[in-house]
């Protein structure tokens, strides 16, 4: 399950100063903010994970990561695309999860947020008691850039 939790910018300029002496006033409202730029390749950062110890099939391990994009074009219209890889290190392959459209899918404007991805039923893949794994996670926009890759620190699996 991926939720996506976004967050808009916006800059108050608020009332100027009195000007020439004849109280003129000048109202600046919610406007665009200091020309943003941002690579059109996404760059994310891994903001925090919930826990470093789950018990396998009952606790839901969290990942928080924040996004940039300088076009706004991650996430895709059609929910057979995936935007968002994740993958346990245990295993060789990738996981693709979809992302809807960040930004409308015709604007080319800066972006930045966070997302939330949530596992609900990590296991163990052995007969220990015990199994260490992490994560890497990177994004792919709609034009085929690949953002960074990042890796979270060590979590536990245990079986109770």
């Amino acid at each position: 399950m991926v939720s996506i939790t976004s967050r808009v910018t916006c800059r108050f300029a608020g009332l100027s100063k009195l000007l020439f002496f004849t109280g003129l006033l000048i109202i600046a409202g919610c406007g665009k903010e200091d020309d943003i730029t941002y690579s059109n390749t996404p760059v994310i950062g891994l903001v925090s994970i919930s826990q470093d110890t789950i018990r396998q099939y009952e606790d839901v391990l969290s990942i928080r990561i924040s996004y940039k994009d300088g076009d706004g074009d991650i996430g895709f219209e059609n929910p057979e695309e995936y935007a968002l890889y994740v993958r346990d290190i245990r295993l060789e392959a990738f996981d693709g999860f979809y992302v809807g459209p960040l930004a409308p899918p015709d604007a080319q404007v800066p972006i930045q947020g966070e997302l939330n991805i949530e596992f609900p039923s990590l296991f163990l893949f052995g007969n220990g008691a015990v199994e260490q794994t992490r994560f890497e996670i990177k994004m792919i926009d709609r034009a085929g850039n690949e953002s960074n890759l990042i890796e979270t620190d060590f979590v536990a699996i245990t079986r109770e």
